[in-house]
């Protein structure tokens, strides 16, 4: 409403059906992030701050599945960020936790 721009302009530029624009917009459907970012560009707001609040918002609706459990994920990301695409040895000496290619994959060893 801001910036003068209707449901129906908006969903035709995300390439969306109004009725999916709503869904979107009421919050009872998730927006990608390529979505945020086209959102930010056509509503002339800084890309980074919406990026931010877009990936907020997913860890937010993941705290409140596991709370605890997206603590222990972030930690384990940023203790290995740096080497987090090759490969984590998991605490079993049977097999190896790998994202290569962003494919989550557990493999057990020999």
């Amino acid at each position: 409403m801001y910036s003068g721009i209707t449901q129906a302009q908006m969903a035709k530029t995300l390439f969306l059906s109004e009725a999916q624009y709503n869904r979107k917009e009421n919050g009872q459907a998730k927006i990608s992030l390529n979505e945020a970012r086209k959102m930010a560009e056509i509503l002339d707001l800084n890309e980074r701050i919406v990026e931010k609040f877009w990936m907020a918002d997913n860890i937010y609706d993941l705290m409140k599945i596991n709370k605890e459990l997206v603590y222990d994920a972030l930690k384990v990301v940023e203790m290995y960020y740096d080497n987090y695409e090759t490969c984590i040895e998991l605490p079993s000496k049977n097999c190896s936790f790998s994202n290569a290619g962003n494919n989550l994959k557990i493999t057990k060893k020999k």
